[in-house]
């Protein structure tokens, strides 16, 4: 059972705790450790062989590895679709404070008149915000960064922009959108068939996967149809490990992986099989799609693979922490979703100052993860707002819990998870307001979860997760028919989620995952 003034309790005895546990590292002052981070792209915990959901033999072995040797997150929260994942994890606020619930729907409360207003009043909000590659780079380390930015939020989603001023040393950056690659070389690019075509829309789109459109520290890389761009950025942080820097500087290496994107694509077991490199997108929902999602995920863990067999090459396993999670839940499966499967993902980790070993049912989210490397760094936070706790002290074995509860605002849903009880599509704007209430009876993944809707405790736990959902109140508009959906910047948003389809979609369990009773 759960109470509003044990959860208070025990975030104050956390934030005391903390405290201790950051004032002792200080005195027994550890060597920063070097910090690998890599996050998949629409890859749900249940594809991760070793959290056991798909009856199948495993075909991510090396993560599985890496979860053996270190820590492995049974339930840790991210948003359930990249941008405003990727918000919640530079920032290590929730989107109530950052603003970014889905790619289509941002929102700040403002009372300014007219929309040029608003986003000025918005960019000045973000920069209050701190921003993880900053952090590090404040901390000492050589930053070097590969991949999707996708946060607007910060540098308008264009790293090569503001680089310097976030702290990033090298990079690599993909964007689907020819504007940020034609502004950069000043003419048009023209679409031909070796361009993807958008998953949804059809347009014509930058390739991620063979021939992929690269800005490398500033220039356009030139690459062909037997390129491959996973390859590409791979090579690329694989290369920032061999790399010699002064004083034995520690080095902090983000890659935000371009698999297993809803593009699903040939991958190079296909090719090496017989198959042309082609950039044509197959659909997961037909038997050949499903075959390349999953070659995708294998040829993703083999990439990861490559990372941790160079960090063991180079001598720097001791020194090295490895972090392997992933930005939302499957695509074609649970993207988008305001249910757990939508933002429950994948998080195992393993290297120094790690000392428990094996899966831990303590809860985490995507806002922990900047206050943990900001530990690990020995960077203050004291001046910025964030959301989230550091993990460093149950990591080191100093703490044995993390936090009591966590949380996650997907488009127009919420959820809150305890260890005991979660609650899920939450939704107002879809006269859902109570959401659906479940004990989970020790299970992360659905199995064994027990629909509360006519228990005799239901009203009590309810009230309960009433009070957990006024710590964070939502600051969205409850109804469609409120004003604010009239603004420029909100109708797009209005027009996707204002449909009877999208309620459906957004509000029930993907299909192959249907482990539990979801009715009202």
């Amino acid at each position: 059972m759960i109470t509003y003034k044990l959860i208070s309790k025990s975030l104050t005895l956390l934030a005391c705790l903390l405290v201790c546990c950051i004032s002792s590292a200080s005195i027994f002052a550890q060597k920063k450790p070097n910090i690998v981070f890599i996050i998949s792209d629409d890859v749900g915990f249940e594809e991760i062989g070793c959290y056991g959901v798909i009856d199948r033999e495993s075909i991510t072995p090396n993560i599985d590895s890496l979860a053996e040797k270190g820590v492995r997150f049974n339930t840790c929260y991210a948003q359930a679709i990249c941008g405003p994942s990727r918000a919640m994890l530079y920032t290590g606020n929730y989107a109530v404070n950052t603003g970014q619930y889905d790619n289509k729907l941002k929102y700040l409360v403002s009372d300014a008149k007219t929309v040029r207003e608003r986003r000025s009043e918005y960019r000045n909000h973000y920069q209050s915000l701190p921003c993880l590659t900053k952090i590090m780079k404040d901390g000492g380390y050589s930053v070097s960064w590969a991949g999707k930015w996708h946060h607007t939020a910060i540098a308008g989603g264009h790293v090569h922009k503001i680089s310097e001023e976030i702290g990033i040393d090298s990079y690599i950056e993909y964007s689907s959108s020819p504007k940020m690659y034609e502004k950069l070389i000043g003419k048009k690019l023209i679409p031909d068939d070796t361009w993807e075509r958008s998953a949804i829309g059809g347009e014509p789109i930058i390739s991620r996967y063979w021939k992929p459109g690269f800005i490398k520290d500033g220039e356009m890389m030139e690459t062909g149809m037997n390129d491959y761009g996973p390859d590409i950025l791979t090579d690329f942080i694989c290369d920032e490990i061999k790399k010699e820097r002064p004083d034995d500087q520690p080095f902090f290496l983000m890659y935000t992986m371009n698999l297993a994107h809803s593009a699903h694509c040939v991958t190079p077991y296909e090719v090496a099989a017989g198959a042309s490199p082609d950039n044509t997108h197959i659909r997961k929902g037909s038997p050949e799609g499903a075959e390349i999602f999953k070659s995708q995920v294998r040829y993703m863990d083999a990439l990861v693979g490559r990372i941790i067999d160079t960090v063991e090459a180079q001598g720097l396993s001791e020194d090295t922490i490895i972090i392997y999670t992933s930005d939302n839940g499957t695509t074609s499966s649970a993207k988008g979703k305001g249910v757990e499967y939508g933002v429950h993902v994948p998080f195992v980790l393993s290297g120094p100052q790690i000392s428990r070993a094996g899966p831990t049912d303590e809860l985490m989210d995507f806002t922990d993860i900047l206050p943990t490397f900001a530990e690990w760094a020995g960077v203050d936070l004291s001046n910025v707002k964030y959301d989230g706790i550091s993990l460093a002290p149950f990591l080191r074995g100093s703490s044995n819990v993390t936090k009591p509860v966590i949380y996650s605002f997907p488009g127009p849903a919420r959820l809150i998870r305890t260890k005991t009880h979660l609650l899920e599509a939450i939704s107002p704007l879809y006269d859902q307001a109570r959401g659906k209430l479940y004990k989970t009876n020790g299970s992360f993944d659905g199995r064994g979860y027990e629909n509360l809707a006519l228990s005799d405790d239901y009203l009590k736990i309810q009230s309960e997760f009433e009070q957990l959902k006024a710590i964070l109140p939502s600051v969205l508009p409850e109804s469609f028919s409120d004003i604010i959906w009239d603004r420029e910047e909100m109708q797009k948003a209005k027009a996707y989620f204002d449909d009877a389809k999208r309620k459906r979609l957004t509000l029930s369990l993907p299909k192959d995952y249907v482990f539990y009773d979801d009715s009202l």
